[in-house]
């Protein structure tokens, strides 16, 4: 089955608790993606260096990004085939 979803890159910094989020799984060769649905952010910054922001998932899982990054928004389905 081979599905196509609305997917929008936004900075990190616009992103909202609730919000569904398409992130690359390091654990694999670099083309797949993990859905990470966001629970809680949290802004950082150390003297001198940039803003970090944290995204906590539903399920505990963190992932860091400096402000200013771009990520993945997962919109919805767009399409759903049998292949």
């Amino acid at each position: 089955m081979s599905t196509k979803y609305y997917l929008q890159k936004v900075p990190v910094e616009s992103v909202e608790p609730g919000y569904s989020l398409a992130i690359r799984d390091a654990g694999r060769d670099g083309a797949r993606f993990r859905l990470f649905q966001v629970e809680c952010i949290q802004l950082s910054q150390r003297s001198g260096k940039p803003v970090m922001i944290a995204l906590t998932s539903e399920t505990g899982a963190v992932v860091e990004y400096e402000a200013g990054t771009p990520v993945v928004r997962l919109f919805g389905v767009c399409e759903a085939t049998a292949s």
